[in-house]
């Protein structure tokens, strides 16, 4: 797997983003690194563009860019995560617990992940963020989010 950033929203004890943006330790942006059994354990916001004050409300024509690309080498699926958005949420399942229904086995911690490209978690709340998150009469919200997946 790659990231695009090893920036991040420093959480507090219960795990909201309320410190400032710093580099995720054990993690660098653009270099390879592997989700093992139990490690990385990872539940937090990355963020691809550390200058606030220059995220529109609208990112549509903003460039599309890859977040995120993964590879499982057993079945030679790609996953990519492209979009306009500056910040993504990774997670890399530790809470996965969902029960067996019919034919289909249980699932269990870190039988799954995800990327949600999103904005500054919580910057609505924190006065130099705001503006990328209030909608002001007239104005448009838009983004644009692709999930790129194939085999080979």
């Amino acid at each position: 797997m790659n990231l695009i950033t090893n920036k991040y929203q420093v959480v507090d004890d219960g795990g909201i983003p309320t410190g400032p943006i710093e580099e995720y330790p054990g993690v660098s942006a653009k270099k390879t690194f592997t989700l093992e059994e139990k490690e990385p354990d990872i539940d937090d916001c990355f963020v691809a563009n550390t200058d606030p004050s220059s995220i529109p409300i609208d990112t549509r024509s903003s460039p599309l860019q890859k977040l995120a690309s993964f590879y499982h080498p057993e079945s030679k699926i790609h996953l990519e995560i492209h979009s306009t958005e500056p910040a993504f949420q990774f997670y890399t399942g530790k809470y996965i617990d969902v029960p067996a229904v019919g034919d289909v086995p249980a699932r269990g911690a870190r039988s799954g992940f995800c990327v949600e490209p999103s904005r500054y978690v919580n910057a609505v709340n924190v006065p130099e963020y705001k503006s990328m998150m209030t909608l002001k009469k007239g104005e448009k919200y838009g983004t644009k989010i692709v999930y790129r997946g194939w085999s080979a």
